[in-house]
């Protein structure tokens, strides 16, 4: 995404998904029409280690890195990163049709100043033609994306001094949105589609249309607070409120006193995040909502979206026409399939 790093060729990549609770990765390749999931592996991170999507200790962060490459076939070199949140912006702006690419690229970059609210010198800034502007076709729409050149390099730095090279840096919400597009039904092409990813530390709303993000959200919201909220009420530690969540070993009156409340909070930032959407000038109506992420495990959390909202609520589950190269890998995709996906639309960058 981002010029200053390589773009691929046929090979695939690695997808990793630098998140605060663990770090997810995803190895594939694709055959005669399917794909294959060469290696799936995650790494829990201690507590701290990232924060805001910021590295507190590169090298702490690359052994994990090190430790996930064990899991993958050697033949795979390459990795893709992406960055979200505070540290990245998308615009899309007009530009004229008949511009060449270095005339372009200059435009772009004069654009940059009044457009994007980061000292330049801070930032990556990258390109991509959507095509012809439907109100004047002399006009080609333009995707600009800026992204903070710390936050890029020192994810770039702990991927290349594990062993591996960074070949692509994407933005988050276009990870998700790639891997999401693989569980559209036809007609979702020309409907809003909202796809909500729940996290550790973040929630991410995203909305496409016409295999475009056209809006995109981040809210501090995720499967920490809940955590928080057990430990609160039993007086356990962190870290024994985390096992007892996943393993579910909570006290009876768990389910009504911080569950309950959890998912109606979930719910309610979500449905604030989708009016303001539907507030925003566009006419695009969502028809979809399309869950990943770790946190829509929960089935609870599934149950009330689908309970209050107006809309059809889905969890991702794009990986039924997939080959394996390993059995153990199909049972984890099986199971928690969802909180890979931002890996998984990383790893699609290697292959389509």
């Amino acid at each position: 995404m981002f010029s200053g790093f390589k773009r691929l060729g046929p090979s695939g990549v690695i997808g990793i998904d630098f998140g605060s609770h663990s770090i997810k990765a995803i190895a594939l390749s694709k055959g005669q029409g399917t794909y294959q999931i060469d290696g799936v592996a995650e790494a829990a991170v201690p507590k701290g280690l990232i924060v805001d999507n910021r590295l507190e200790d590169i090298d702490k962060v690359t052994l994990i890195i090190k430790r996930l490459r064990k899991s993958f076939p050697s033949n795979y070199k390459n990795a893709a990163i992406a960055v979200m949140g505070a540290d990245v912006m998308t615009k899309v702006i007009t530009m004229s049709s008949d511009l060449n690419e270095l005339d372009l690229e200059a435009r772009i970059e004069l654009e940059a100043e009044t457009i994007i609210p980061f000292p330049l010198d801070e930032i990556f800034i990258d390109f991509e033609i959507m095509g012809p502007n439907e109100a004047d076709s002399a006009l080609n729409d333009i995707l600009v994306s800026a992204a903070r050149k710390e936050r890029v390099l020192s994810q770039a730095q702990c991927v290349d001094e594990s062993g591996l090279t960074t070949t692509i840096v994407d933005v988050a919400s276009h990870a998700l949105a790639r891997s999401s597009e693989l569980v559209f039904t036809p007609e979702d092409y020309n409907h809003g589609i909202a796809v909500v990813d729940i996290g550790t530390s973040q929630m991410m709303l995203s909305v496409l249309y016409q295999g475009n993000v056209i809006f995109t959200r981040n809210k501090n919201h995720g499967g920490a607070v809940c955590t928080q909220m057990i430990a609160d009420r039993y007086t356990l530690s962190l870290l024994d409120a985390e096992k007892a969540k996943l393993e579910n070993d909570l006290p009876v009156d768990c389910q009504s006193d911080v569950i309950a409340p959890f998912v109606s909070m979930t719910v309610n930032h979500l449905r604030f995040d989708l009016r303001m959407f539907t507030n925003s000038p566009n006419n695009v109506a969502i028809t979809k909502l399309i869950l990943t992420g770790g946190g829509v495990l929960m089935p609870e959390l599934v149950e009330q979206l689908r309970a209050e909202l107006d809309i059809e609520v889905e969890v991702a589950d794009p990986y039924l026409g997939f080959e394996f190269k390993n059995k153990a890998d199909k049972g984890v995709l099986t199971q928690s399939g969802s909180k890979y996906m931002m890996a998984l639309g990383l790893a699609l960058r290697g292959v389509i």
